[in-house]
């Protein structure tokens, strides 16, 4: 459960999340249960028939990343590899993320608490991960996980 800190900043910098989402043609949606965590729908480029559900739940915001995992809905099951993307960095046999814009890269690279991988809370962190995300889906994606 997020505390009030993480939900008033999350509250403060969700206006130019929507914005970029929106101009994506993607959607972003609060999960009822937990104000910290949020559903990103988005669909590749290449292949714009396969959809992919992103969890991103903020822990402590903007503090430290988010926990990013995929799911087959939102709101759905975050245990299938079939629900991720197949993108560099993205690891569907691990249910993971390996990249500094995630909780899962930096607890797999304590080396990356320094130096350029270390996680930036100044300025809009929701809105930079979020644009990692649409990039990803929209210039990296190569297939769906099997």
């Amino acid at each position: 459960m997020s505390d009030l800190e993480t939900t008033l900043a999350l509250e403060a910098d969700l206006p130019a999340v929507q914005e970029a989402v929106a101009e994506s043609d993607a959607s972003l949606d609060r999960d009822g249960a937990d104000p910290g965590v949020f559903w990103l729908t988005m669909r590749t480029c290449t292949a714009p028939q396969e959809t992919f559900f992103a969890r991103v739940a903020w822990s402590s915001y903007p503090h430290a990343p988010p926990s990013i995992k995929f799911a087959d809905a939102p709101g759905g099951r975050l245990d299938l590899s079939g629900a991720w993307p197949v993108i560099p960095g993205y690891r569907p046999g691990q249910l993971d993320i390996c990249q500094p814009f995630t909780a899962e890269g930096h607890a797999i690279h304590p080396e990356w608490a320094a130096g350029p991988e270390a996680w930036r809370s100044a300025g809009n962190p929701f809105l930079w991960v979020t644009l990692q995300l649409l990039h990803d889906i929209a210039d990296r994606y190569q297939a769906r996980s099997a």
